[in-house]
């Protein structure tokens, strides 16, 4: 499903934490990689072809280990004014199915802060994103900081809700169930809904089973969960009480109404979900 994958670098103090995590995707079926770094203009001045150069050296000594382990390894430095939009015109010219970018970059302050580049690319990817999340150092020593990204398929966790919107992250985690040890699926119910139609909760059941008998089909284990109450909080929570190495989710939910770019749910996920998240919006044709 992801053979080509294309990973966003900006030379932070997250490079070196977020470079770690990458072999991990061959696990998911990920052959060939592009590293793609964008001097942004206006941001430096007048950077010349020599720094464009260094920077290229830098980044294929970066890639050293990564080809070691397997990986094909591509390199692409590039001038832009709105750095989200060349990293995914980068993607889309080289064919990616997945985008990879790390939860922070400069600010390591606040653990619940994402990454100016990140939340941009969040709102406008029409590709499946995996936000990669770095942790600020526990003791507030400045500039450091580590990823969570150890085995993303040991037990994964599907946040749905069931609707056409979610119907890509759904396909996305069967289509990983071969490769995971455990998809649960789970849906949160809004108190309200359950007291306009009792039988929800059944429902929900229901259709939750039938996925997880989808993802049991490919030898994962797996289990349907119903909760109520505030969906992010929820998901956030159970994936921690669980010790959930990877969240799915889609981009937009029920809820979501075309003038908005990102649902509430999945960007609030992706504020505090505390490990790695991968954001799947619907096919453009859908």
């Amino acid at each position: 499903m992801f053979k080509t994958a294309i990973l966003a670098l900006d030379l932070s103090a997250a490079e070196e934490p977020l470079l770690d995590c990458i072999p991990e995707l061959m696990n998911w079926g990920v052959q060939r990689l592009l590293i793609v770094h964008i001097v942004q203009v206006g941001y430096v001045q007048g950077p010349g072809y020599r720094q464009l150069e260094d920077t290229t050296v830098l980044l294929e000594r970066r890639a050293a280990s990564l080809r070691a382990a397997g990986l094909q390894v591509e390199i692409s430095v590039r001038l832009a004014g709105v750095p989200a939009d060349e990293i995914l015109l980068a993607a889309a010219e080289a064919g990616a199915e997945l985008a990879v970018v790390g939860s922070r970059s400069q600010n390591f302050v606040s653990r619940l802060f994402l990454g100016s580049v990140a939340r941009d690319l969040i709102r406008k990817t029409t590709l499946p994103l995996l936000l990669q999340w770095i942790e600020p150092d526990p003791e507030g020593t400045a500039g450091r900081c580590s990823a969570v990204c150890t085995k993303t398929l040991r037990h994964v966790l599907l946040a749905t809700d069931l609707s056409k919107h979610a119907s890509a992250a759904e396909q996305v985690a069967v289509a990983l169930a071969g490769r995971a040890a455990q998809i649960d699926c789970l849906t949160v119910l809004a108190p309200k809904a359950i007291e306009a139609t009792p039988a929800l909760p059944l429902m929900t059941h229901a259709a939750l089973d039938s996925l997880v008998r989808q993802i049991k089909a490919s030898a994962s284990h797996g289990e349907a969960l119903v909760l109520r109450g505030d969906p992010s909080a929820a998901i956030a929570r159970t994936a921690q009480e669980r010790d959930c190495s990877l969240i799915i989710v889609g981009k937009h939910g029920q809820d979501w109404v075309q003038s908005m770019v990102i649902g509430s749910t999945a960007s609030r996920l992706c504020e505090n979900a505390g490990r790695p998240v991968l954001l799947v919006p619907l096919p453009k044709d859908q």
